[in-house]
């Protein structure tokens, strides 16, 4: 749902989009004016149908029906990527809040993350609202979706990722003087919990970011970009 979702899939893959409903009346508006350039069906609704298809009043007047991207398979990830010099892989671990997910979905399409790799069954998954909150880029971002968290980062670790979770336990070192490997897991926690104690066990490095305001910690969200934009700028001049 939204306008710049739909908008992100009519500009990078239009033939994804199936059809297209919307409470919009205004022929020239400029999304229904692009659809129709597109030769993409258009269906005229009401606003309360919009909201009841997506359980929500934030569509924005749009709502799109499109075809599911294709679940990406880590290993296969991982053969096309051995010959990178530098790779970074987010892995989330319950993240439940789709605000959250649509907002870490966002940055990691902004910060190049190469894949993003999530729990079928704890966490959320990718829904409309996490789709607007995302700004289009749950259709942008390679996603992963496996059943086992931690099988999965055993499998990266032994194709010579490192990994690294989000932690202010007594393992962390202080994100100013990390220095983030050229292969980089990166696995962040939900904000009640963090990384849960069997994942956070096999972790090579746990990472923590100082604080120097009052409050003693961001969201999961927000302490994932700065983790990103920091792997990001430590190889800008790659």
């Amino acid at each position: 749902m939204g306008r710049n979702c739909i908008n992100e899939v009519l500009s990078t893959s239009p033939e994804r989009i199936l059809k297209v409903y919307t409470c919009q009346k205004n022929e020239e508006d400029a999304l229904y004016t692009e659809l129709q350039k597109n030769k993409i069906q258009i269906k005229k609704v009401s606003k309360s149908e919009i909201a009841k298809m997506v359980n929500s009043e934030s569509h924005q007047s749009y709502v799109a029906s499109v075809k599911e991207t294709p679940n990406i398979h880590i290993r296969d990830f991982i053969d096309e990527s051995k010959d990178k010099d530098h790779s970074l892989v987010l892995m989330l671990d319950s993240i439940f809040d789709p605000q959250n997910l649509g907002t870490i979905m966002r940055a990691a399409e902004c910060f190049g993350v190469d894949l993003v790799i999530y729990s079928k069954n704890r966490g959320s998954d990718i829904t409309p609202t996490v789709t607007k909150t995302s700004a289009g880029a749950t259709e942008l971002v390679p996603i992963a979706k496996v059943s086992n968290l931690a099988d999965a980062m055993q499998t990266f670790q032994k194709a010579d990722y490192w990994s690294c979770c989000a932690d202010v336990g007594k393992r962390s070192q202080s994100l100013y003087e990390f220095e983030f490997p050229e292969k980089t897991l990166l696995i962040m926690g939900s904000e009640g919990e963090g990384v849960r104690p069997l994942l956070k066990k096999k972790c090579d490095f746990h990472i923590s970011i100082p604080m120097l305001g009052q409050i003693d910690s961001l969201n999961v969200s927000q302490a994932t970009s700065v983790l990103l934009n920091s792997y990001r700028s430590a190889f800008s001049s790659n």
